[in-house]
């Protein structure tokens, strides 16, 4: 009866022993996100894979997930936990039949602008006596970017009336020299390599090309951050001209008018081309502005000045530029480039920060 009481906790030490040192074998653990670019305050779903690749069953599993800072759990059943840094936690317990699988859903959101990085769990296995775990961190990498909010259309269309007027009467002065639709008689104010020698051969009488008013007018947005210094007021600002700029070429868009963009703000992981998107229109065009302006941060990558040097001098393009705030020394270094509407952050801040709209 003693041997047999002896071999009974011999064998519950090793098995005990070869529970703990198995507790997490044969667990595979994945999450990732239904979106990868949301819109703030747009519902989403984290979903989480377990897998238990084992022959045994496994009665107790303990998750804790890692959550961006910023996230709203929409599920009101989820144990969430916060703490003094603000660093987020999802918190639950499981069990898994062998050779199974567990898929969680959990509504979540973000509620404000910016890339979040979801990071993996810890997991917790528990031994065969229920006396002591197993801890193990799976590292999974996920990324979600959340767009700049729109600033109120109503409010970008008025500031961008004058500007839509003077493109479009500008379009109709200026000539496309491509598209000759005749010619006319040569009043001496046309230049000489406007004459048509062959018109003025038929005619008896020196003749000019005439040709069409349409001459494609191409924008040129200009998205400055560059400021003094930076601190809660200019981030506010700088907020302001992200959500101006997106605003702006959603305007561009539903108007037809081809537009570039040029940016000094630095993006986190950088976006290649970035600093300048070609001119073009679709959804594509704008969505390639929009990943950058959700990746964006505060810091500019140069001067204002050196961004305006770098742009193309075309006779034909308008330019929209966003800056934080008024700046003489800006107005000037634009002031002789053609047609320039200047828009300003703080134009709108008070109403983007005075609640009524969700803080950003």
């Amino acid at each position: 009866m003693i041997a047999f009481i002896i071999i009974l906790v011999i064998a519950a030490i090793i098995l005990q022993e070869w529970s703990i040192k198995n507790a997490l074998k044969g667990i595979k653990y994945d999450y990732g996100c239904s979106k990868m670019r949301v819109e703030p305050d747009e519902a989403f779903e984290l979903v989480t894979t377990i897998t238990n690749e084992s022959s045994r069953f496994i009665p107790f599993l303990k998750l804790n997930e890692m959550l961006p800072k910023g996230i709203r759990v929409l599920h009101t059943n989820a144990h969430i936990k916060t703490d003094a840094q603000k660093n987020v936690r999802h918190i639950y317990s499981t069990w898994l039949m062998p050779r199974s699988k567990l898929e969680r859903r959990i509504a979540v959101a973000m509620t404000k602008r910016g890339r979040f990085l979801f990071w993996g769990a810890d997991i917790t296995g528990g031994d065969f006596l229920g006396l002591d775990d197993r801890r193990e961190t799976f590292h999974v990498f996920n990324e979600v970017v959340v767009y700049p909010k729109r600033a109120d259309i109503h409010a970008v269309e008025n500031m961008l009336g004058g500007f839509y007027g003077d493109i479009s009467v500008r379009r109709f002065i200026i000539e496309d020299p491509v598209l000759t639709i005749g010619a006319k008689e040569y009043t001496g104010r046309e230049p000489l390599k406007q004459i048509s020698w062959k018109h003025s051969a038929r005619s008896g009488r020196l003749m000019a090309k005439q040709f069409d008013y349409t001459a494609e007018m191409v924008v040129s947005v200009v998205l400055d951050i560059s400021t003094i210094e930076i601190d809660e007021r200019q981030r506010q600002l700088v907020e302001c001209c992200y959500s101006l700029t997106r605003s702006v070429c959603e305007s561009l868009e539903q108007r037809g008018i081809s537009y570039d963009f040029i940016s000094n703000a630095a993006t986190a992981n950088a976006m290649a081309k970035w600093e300048y998107i070609a001119e073009g229109l679709g959804k594509m065009h704008l969505l390639s502005i929009l990943e950058g302006l959700g990746r964006a941060g505060y810091q500019p990558t140069g001067t204002f000045a050196n961004m305006i040097g770098k742009m193309k001098r075309e006779k034909n393009r308008s330019m929209i530029i966003i800056t934080p705030s008024r700046d003489d020394e800006k107005h000037r270094l634009v002031r002789s480039t053609g047609i320039v509407k200047l828009m300003y952050g703080e134009d709108i801040v008070n109403d983007f920060y005075s609640g009524t709209q969700t803080d950003m």
